[in-house]
């Protein structure tokens, strides 16, 4: 459609999702395809939007109802409501006539007019008098409106002549007696009249006639403000807590609290042989020192020196990250069997060093919990072994792999785990697939989470940062750090000088926070 069909009168078939729209042609871009309509209806209601764009990609069917020369010429019929006009005109009918609980006694209807009942006459004439004797649609006489109108004046003006014979004829059985009106079966049996006395009923005028003056009145805060004395109250509440402790209520602990008390409690229970170093909380107050990155190589080989392989720490690494992962993902709420539709997905980017091979676990691991895992793997002339045993492991998942930048989703993704980097990794930083790759991810804005940075971080956002054992002093482009445990116990640490005792308590995974000066 061109920009020459502006103004004419569409109908839109936009399937059973979206429905069918009809309106004015307001705008043509052909650049977005969109194509916007003004006084639109949607399914034969009003759109309470003014103009409503809709892309090419979700009209089914389009028809021209009206070409633009023949809308102008169409009369300006008024939006048609939500509610038809009959209901709309019984509501106005209801609220504009009045409650009449009055019973008419010997009523006599004026000359020249009809006696009604209250309620049905008032109806008939506020209806003829909105409806002008025509109907509003069509201008038209409506003759059976008035002739049912008529029907039913006639019928209630007979009801009320024929209630006010049988008053006439009660009246004519009655006298007066000494003052008092005695009817006819009075007279028969010969007994007097009982005077009814009568209380008043409490009308709305008692309820609602307060005088205006008591509310004009200003409130003095000062004199009420003066009432108060403040200093014993102060001295009242300076006496109950300086009472006895014997006064005091007794302590009453939960399950979980200790009865006897134990000695005071130590936050620093992590001692480093180096000088100063900066230091991380957590959120128990414990403190955690940063160790250097020689240090933390130093405790990583004595490990595996010690029985600790390479394999095992990958695995408590990967079983860790995959837990914080699902952890963000949604948990219980998003992975589960009633929610199968909405499975998170997830991207996992490696290079060919021991963070990689940590990436990789993780994402075998995901992919077991069914995640919909993609691994970026370029194709490396070398990598270490520990890695290309891992890909293998994850190939078993069935989860999908891509080795080029152009094989990566297109669609959005929840988390992106960021393992390209690590501590010697410059040459790496300045290749095309490396920068293809963090274009990418900052254009997918997907959370990132990264595994084990460098120092000085990475050149992707990052949201959080994975440490592992003990942390380095990150920058704040690593966002939040969380500290992983992978079960080196305290001889391994002591073997390298460090005086360690757990921070973990029943967790595994742990954030890290920075002291407040």
């Amino acid at each position: 459609m061109s920009a020459s069909w502006v103004g004419s009168v569409v109908s839109i078939d936009c399937g059973d999702v979206l429905g069918t729209y009809q309106g004015y042609v307001k705008d043509v871009n052909g650049a977005e395809q969109t194509l916007s309509i003004s006084r639109a209806y949607r399914n034969g209601l009003t759109c309470k939007l003014p103009v409503i764009t809709l892309n090419a990609c979700d009209i089914k069917d389009l028809k021209i109802l009206k070409s633009p020369e023949e809308a102008k010429r169409m009369p300006q019929i008024p939006d048609t409501p939500e509610k038809s006009h009959t209901e709309l005109l019984q509501k106005e009918n209801k609220r504009r006539t009045p409650t009449c609980n009055r019973r008419i006694n010997n009523a006599t209807p004026p000359q020249g007019r009809t006696a009604t009942s209250p309620r049905g006459g008032r109806i008939a004439a506020n209806v003829m008098h909105m409806n002008g004797g025509t109907n509003s649609h069509t201008g038209t006489p409506s003759k059976p409106k008035e002739e049912a109108g008529f029907r039913r004046r006639t019928n209630s003006g007979d009801k009320l002549n024929k209630r006010n014979e049988r008053g006439n004829m009660q009246e004519s059985s009655t006298s007066h007696v000494n003052g008092h009106r005695e009817t006819a079966q009075q007279r028969r049996t010969g007994s007097q009249p009982r005077k009814i006395q009568t209380l008043k009923q409490p009308g709305k005028s008692d309820c609602f006639s307060a005088p205006m003056d008591s509310f004009l009145d200003d409130f003095d805060f000062e004199k009420n403000l003066a009432l108060f004395d403040k200093q014993a109250v102060f001295e009242e509440i300076e006496n109950s807590c300086s009472g006895n402790e014997m006064n005091a209520p007794p302590v009453k602990y939960r399950c979980d609290e200790n009865v006897l008390k134990s000695g005071p409690t130590v936050f620093r229970q992590i001692q480093l042989p180096e000088g100063d170093a900066p230091e991380y909380v957590t959120d128990s107050g414990l403190v955690v020192p940063c160790m250097s990155y020689e240090l933390r190589s130093r405790l990583f080989a004595t490990a595996e020196k010690l029985g600790f392989s390479l394999q095992r720490q990958t695995e408590m690494v990967g079983r860790s990250a995959c837990e914080m992962v699902m952890t963000l993902l949604g948990g219980g709420s998003r992975l589960n069997p009633q929610n199968s539709h909405q499975k998170p997905s997830v991207v996992v980017l490696c290079g060919p060093h021991r963070q990689g091979a940590q990436a990789v676990n993780c994402a075998r691991q995901l992919a077991n919990h069914n995640v919909q895992v993609t691994l970026f793997v370029p194709n490396f002339i070398k990598m270490i072994k520990e890695l290309t045993e891992e890909i293998q492991l994850f190939e078993l998942t069935g989860g999908k792999r891509a080795s080029k930048i152009n094989e990566l989703p297109k669609k959005p993704v929840d988390i992106i785990i960021n393992a390209m980097d690590t501590h010697d990794n410059s040459n790496m930083k300045v290749q095309t697939w490396y920068t293809s790759v963090v274009e990418w991810t900052n254009q997918s804005k997907a959370q990132v989470i990264a595994i084990d940075p460098p120092v000085e971080g990475s050149t992707i956002g990052t949201k959080w940062s994975l440490s592992l054992a003990m942390p380095l002093n990150l920058s704040e482009k690593c966002g939040q750090i969380y500290l992983c445990d992978i079960g080196l116990p305290k001889k391994v640490f002591k073997e390298v000088g460090v005086k360690y005792l757990s921070p973990f308590g029943h967790k595994f995974l742990i954030p890290l926070h920075k002291p407040q000066s």
